[in-house]
Parts: structure tokens; C-alpha cells; sequence
């Protein structure tokens, strides 16, 4: 519920998130049907839709079973379901999905569970990194993903009663919640920006010819290290005391794309642009 841009006075991302997040898939779809046969894969093309958004769903678990939470989140999901009684409370339940869990599960099962689906790598990956960026805005918006204390020229405050305040609050950091917090690193802003690059690098290297192998594998390479190494950056919980559960996740997408690159022949992942 971040209210920066407005001073707290309007709830800027109550009326922009949805829409914003709604755009970035149309994008998305327009992108991918510039690249394959839509009505020939629709099909396959739901199959993977599905598996996205699952994925989105399923990364907070993975984060709790290994952190040793998993009780207490289901408890406190179970909470949340109880209480749902109108659309922005459903919409509410969203809010945790992760962008790289929903790409992480979606390329394990277009590249290795389900086969049909293997021809439409490149199809699906190419415009991944405009629509990570766009849907990086609701991230910043609403506060969440925000970055550790910094008092550069880059940070940022958030309004009291936002999620970084309460956060902060809880760490005993600020002496209430209902304050304004603490400066942090804009780590949404970051993603923006070096996922606007890639995709920016994707366009030349689509311009340039490059094969669709070597491109896709980009996307997926640079998406894992440009994240890996911001996630240092950001609040999160640690497993073993050593990186996040994202950053897990992250390098296994950037060796993920060094397959594509050295392993996968270009016609095994793409088809006759349409």
C-alpha cells in the first residue's frame, strides 16, 4: 500500500496495478503471437499460461518449507482465504506471486516436462524481459520486494503505515509503524531498469539475426545474474544463511540459458515466424 507518490493522501496502486499488470500480459501475448502459430498451439500455449501462474504460486511455498515455516504460513494463508469477501481482497492474495518462481517453474516444463511445448522457447522468452519490467512497477507501487537501508542518492522513503515501515517497525528500527521509513535501496527500480536493457539487447540481437537459441538463452542468463545479484540489495530471508530462496532459483536460470546457448539447437525451440 505504498502512498509515496501522492504524500499517503490517494491509494495510487489500488487503481493502477491491476491494469498495469493486465497491459503487461496483453504485450506479452502480442509478442508471442508475432513468433508462432497462435491458433495452431493455443493448446499448449494455455497449458503453459496455467504453469505460470502456478509457478507465481507455488515459489512462496518452496521459500517457507525450507525456511521451516510451513505452518505458520498456511495457518496465517488460511486467515487470508477466511476474510476474502470482495474483489480487492481476492486480488490481495496475488500479491505474493513471484515473477521469478513464475518463470522458473514455466522453462523447466516448456524446455524439459512437456514436449510439445519445447518448440515455443523462444516464442514465449523473447518478450519476457518488457513484461518482467512492467509488472516490476506494481512491485514499487505497492512496496513489497524493497531494498535494504541506504541513505544514497538513489534511496527512497516510504509513507508510514506502508510495508516498509512495518517492516522496519518490527526489526525495531523505527520507534512506530504509522512513521515514515527509513531510506532504502529502490531495488524494484533497478529490475526496471536492467530488464528494459535486456530487452532493449533482445530487439538488436532479433535485428542482428542472432539465433533464437542464443537469444533466448540470453534472456534467461542475464534475467538470473541481473537478479541474482540485485537480490544482495533487497530484504529478504536467507536459506542457510547464505542467499535467498530467489537467488536459488536464479542461478539455476542462468545455467538454464547457458544450456540453451551450448546445448539446444535453434529449430528445437522456435518455429517459422508468422
Amino acid at each position: 500500500m505504498i502512498n509515496w507518490m501522492s504524500g499517503g493522501v490517494i491509494n495510487i496502486a489500488s487503481y493502477i496495478t491491476p491494469e498495469i499488470f493486465v497491459l503487461a500480459v496483453l504485450i506479452w501475448f502480442f509478442m508471442v503471437k508475432k513468433s508462432t502459430d497462435i491458433r495452431k498451439n493455443r493448446g499448449i500455449l494455455v497449458k503453459t499460461g496455467l504453469v505460470s501462474i502456478a509457478g507465481a504460486a507455488i515459489a512462496p511455498l518452496f521459500i517457507v518449507l525450507v525456511s521451516g515455516n510451513l505452518f505458520p504460513f498456511l495457518s496465517s494463508s488460511w486467515k487470508v482465504i477466511q476474510k476474502i469477501n470482495s474483489f480487492s481482497s481476492l486480488r490481495s492474495i496475488f500479491k505474493g506471486f513471484s515473477i521469478t518462481g513464475g518463470i522458473f517453474i514455466l522453462s523447466v516444463v516448456i524446455l524439459f516436462v512437456l514436449k510439445d511445448a519445447k518448440k515455443l522457447t523462444f516464442a514465449i522468452l523473447w518478450p519476457f524481459p518488457l513484461f518482467a519490467a512492467l509488472t516490476r512497477i506494481n512491485c514499487f507501487l505497492e512496496g513489497c520486494c524493497f531494498g535494504k537501508l541506504y541513505n544514497g542518492i538513489f534511496a527512497i522513503t516510504y509513507p508510514p503505515a506502508s510495508i516498509v515501515s512495518k517492516q522496519q517497525y518490527m526489526k525495531r528500527l523505527l520507534p512506530s509503524r504509522y512513521v515514515e521509513s527509513l531510506p532504502v535501496h529502490p531495488v524494484q527500480l533497478y529490475i526496471i531498469v536492467s530488464m528494459l536493457l535486456l530487452f532493449c539487447a533482445v530487439l538488436v540481437m532479433k535485428k542482428l539475426n542472432v539465433k533464437k537459441n542464443i537469444i533466448a538463452g540470453t534472456v534467461l542468463s542475464v534475467y538470473g545474474l541481473s537478479n541474482f545479484m540485485i537480490e544482495f540489495l533487497r530484504e529478504e530471508p536467507l536459506v542457510f544463511k547464505l542467499v535467498t530462496m530467489g537467488q536459488i532459483m536464479e542461478f539455476i536460470l542462468f545455467v538454464t540459458g547457458l544450456y540453451l546457448v551450448f546445448k539446444v539447437k535453434e529449430e528445437e525451440i522456435s518455429e517459422k515466424e508468422f
